[in-house]
């Protein structure tokens, strides 16, 4: 039996670590904010934090987890919205980003009215029933967004270079995915542990091609962008950031791909929780 001590120190790491993740995105929505237009900047990050938030947050109301799930998660929530106006107020292409944002609002839609009608006990569903539904949305949910950026890894094994990789948003994600793996065995939590087991290896396994193929080693050569490389290609490839999950685009004009920032891994990379 873990004490509640120790129950409440794991809680507290992980539910700083994900508002240190959702936060991730404000240094790149602040630069739009200076420069008055979204570059080369995908909506999709933002939207996936939104949607990861919101699941998330749904599935600590059904289940009564108000701290650190629940909390944790609306405060995800009113981020991703923040980010959002941002962007939103900047593009170019809104008829674009509407379209988006009028298909992931339409899933919140229809997820929120079965939770909430769900807790209220008008499906034939327990509470508990309903949180085991949110709870595997969820986590199909977090595994489909913290698995977009993988095809990164693959520009990795090709190039032979880590460059593509950012480092610090790995380790910052793959220490956050321990975290909640933590807290899902001290709570016996199978769907914040579950995910969390792929995140983990994932994260791992990213560090080692990083390792493996260290910039500083195995440097992309100069000309990378002139032997069948266009600018497009170029920007295809950017930083895998292991938290969430669709990158953001670099500078035009740069030989190579600039860091930037993923959305969250579910409680999950945003992690879970």
């Amino acid at each position: 039996m873990v004490s509640s001590t120790t129950l409440w120190v794991i809680k507290t790491l992980a539910a700083l670590a994900s508002i240190t993740m959702i936060c991730s995105p404000a240094i790149s929505i602040y630069r739009i904010h200076k420069q008055k237009h979204v570059g080369v900047a995908s909506v999709i990050p933002l939207v996936s934090l939104l949607a990861n938030s919101h699941m998330w947050m749904m599935y600590g109301y059904l289940i009564e987890n108000w701290f650190p799930i629940f909390w944790v998660f609306v405060y995800g929530d009113v981020a991703a919205l923040a980010f959002l106006a941002v962007y939103w107020r900047y593009t170019t292409e809104r008829r674009y980003v509407a379209h988006v944002l009028g298909v992931v609002a339409l899933i919140l839609i229809i997820t929120s009215i079965y939770a909430i009608i769900g807790g209220l006990g008008y499906t034939g569903q327990t509470r508990s029933q309903v949180g085991s539904t949110l709870g595997f949305i969820c986590d199909v949910v977090a595994v489909c967004l913290y698995g977009a950026p993988m095809e990164k890894l693959l520009h990795v094994l090709k190039y032979k270079s880590a460059v593509f990789i950012n480092v610090h948003m790995v380790i910052a994600g793959t220490t956050n995915n321990c975290l909640w793996f933590t807290y899902g065995i001290l709570t016996h939590n199978w769907f914040i542990i579950s995910p969390n087991i792929l995140f983990i290896t994932l994260g791992t396994s990213t560090l080692v091609l990083y390792a493996v193929f260290n910039p500083k080693t195995h440097p992309l050569p100069d000309n990378f962008q002139l032997h069948g490389h266009t600018d497009g290609d170029a920007m295809s490839v950017m930083s895998v950031e292991l938290t969430p999950k669709a990158s953001w685009g670099g500078k035009t004009g740069s030989n190579l791909p600039s860091p930037a920032f993923e959305a969250m891994q579910s409680p999950l990379e945003t992690l879970p929780w």
